[in-house]
């Protein structure tokens, strides 16, 4: 298994698929027109997540988790750990660390890095997302944070990269808003979209033929 490690630790130290891939999982009536939905403001805030791989049941995993009900624009809905950058982080990659520790309740020195995807901006909260990937050597025993996690969501890779749970519907999102024909990955019996699914899709192109 540690075959997988390594070789996703080598391709992400080649050139990323980047936007292309990002934009095979964003939505038409979110990306506000060719290209804007990747322009960047100057007052953009700074956050990042975490990818996190683990193996169980003999494959590598992935760790989503499903935010509780709340008044906030990404009420509900699948992520990975994470959140917004604080004064006294060292770096982005400190960041997912840490968010990931306070969320999921696993000590950040357990989690070895292995890179970095490219980075999404999110105009409806102005975040600029760093997403980091990062692997445990044994399964980890959750701790998660009921203020911010409802449910964790364990992805088996083989579910992730199969090409039948990506799919389209119709998704409402707050004020009653529907929109149309929004491409997203059904994984673990979880619609997961937006941001995460862009995300998601970067990184399903660069585990496409590892060896696992």
């Amino acid at each position: 298994m540690q075959k997988f490690i390594q070789s996703l630790r080598e391709r992400l130290n080649n050139p990323l698929p980047g936007e292309s891939a990002q934009k095979k999982m964003l939505s038409r009536q979110l990306s506000g027109g060719e290209n804007s939905r990747f322009k960047v403001p100057e007052n953009h805030k700074k956050a990042s997540v975490l990818a996190l791989f683990y193996p169980k049941n003999s494959e590598w995993h992935l760790a989503l988790m499903q935010r509780p009900e709340s008044p906030y624009a990404h009420s509900r809905q699948v992520s990975f750990p994470g959140g917004g950058a604080e004064e006294h982080d060292l770096d982005e990659a400190e960041t997912a660390l840490r968010e990931t520790e306070e969320e999921f309740g696993i000590p950040k020195a357990k989690i070895e890095l292995l890179g970095r995807l490219t980075h999404v901006y999110i105009p409806v909260s102005n975040y600029l997302v760093h997403p980091f990937i990062g692997f445990l050597i044994e399964e980890p025993e959750f701790f998660p944070d009921s203020n911010e996690v409802e449910e964790i969501v364990e992805v088996p890779i083989s579910q992730l990269l199969d090409p039948a749970n990506r799919k389209r519907k119709e998704i409402e999102i707050q004020g009653g808003v529907k929109l149309q024909d929004v491409p997203y990955f059904h994984l673990s019996d979880k619609v997961i979209w937006g941001a995460t699914a862009m995300m998601l899709g970067e990184l399903t192109e660069l585990m496409e033929g590892l060896e696992e």
